[in-house]
Formats: C-alpha cells, structure tokens, sequence
C-alpha cells in the first residue's frame, strides 16, 4: 500500500472513478502530487482495487504506529459478527459532534480507525 499511503501522507483520499482515479480535497493536490499519480497510476489502481475486495482482510490504518501481539487482535471475521455495521456515524470531539460519515458500511471500530485517521481525538457517537 505504498502508493496509497504516499497520498494519504499528503492529506488525500482516492477512489476509483470509472476507470480513473478520483483524489479529494482538490486544493491538496500539487504538481508534485499530479506526477506522483501520473508515474504510478498502476499501482494506485491495483491497491484500490484490492482495498475494496471485501475477499481480502483489510490494511491496518495509517495512524497506527505500534503493532499489537498476535493474541490480543481479533480475527477479521470475528470482529464482523460482533460488531454492526452502517452507513453512517456522527464524530464528535469534545463531545461536541463536528460531522456525520457517510459511506460504505463499516463497524464502529473501523468508523473511529478512519475518524482518527483525520482527527486523533476524535470519537464516534451512536445514532
């Protein structure tokens, strides 16, 4: 994920758009940025595409800097019977809500991984 993780270093998100790419916020894409996608277009594509194959387990979050021992991490699929998934989930910090996510389904634990992954105080209230 070495592509993905260059962008998301520069405060980008990317998604596959068609047979293209998709990077968002706009106003952080540089010329530095343009090069870096036009020279690994490829690569990008293909760890996006592996990303979203539910088939593989999913990558650990950019903002984790410890790994955890084996014993203590829950298998992926245990993990996804215990927990619900859904759409959509308020962030809150200082327990003020500041935004609600909206996207592809996701458990509570993944939806703070990616609230953190912006904001590192950030938590997730039930709706």
């Amino acid at each position: 994920m070495a592509a993905l993780d260059y962008l998301r270093r520069a405060g980008l998100v990317a998604e596959i758009n068609g047979d293209g790419l998709r990077l968002r916020p706009i106003e952080r894409i540089t010329d530095a940025v343009r090069q870096f996608v036009l020279e690994h277009r490829a690569e990008l594509l293909a760890e996006l595409t592996a990303a979203n194959d539910p088939r593989q387990a999913a990558p650990a979050p950019p903002h984790t800097t410890a790994a955890a021992p084996a014993a203590s991490t829950p298998a992926p699929a245990a993990e996804a019977s215990a927990e619900p998934k859904r759409n959509a989930w308020t962030i809150t910090r200082g327990g003020k809500p500041i935004c609600t996510m909206v996207g592809e389904p996701s458990t509570r634990t993944e939806a703070l991984a990616e609230a953190r992954w912006r904001w590192p105080d950030a938590d997730i209230l039930e709706n």
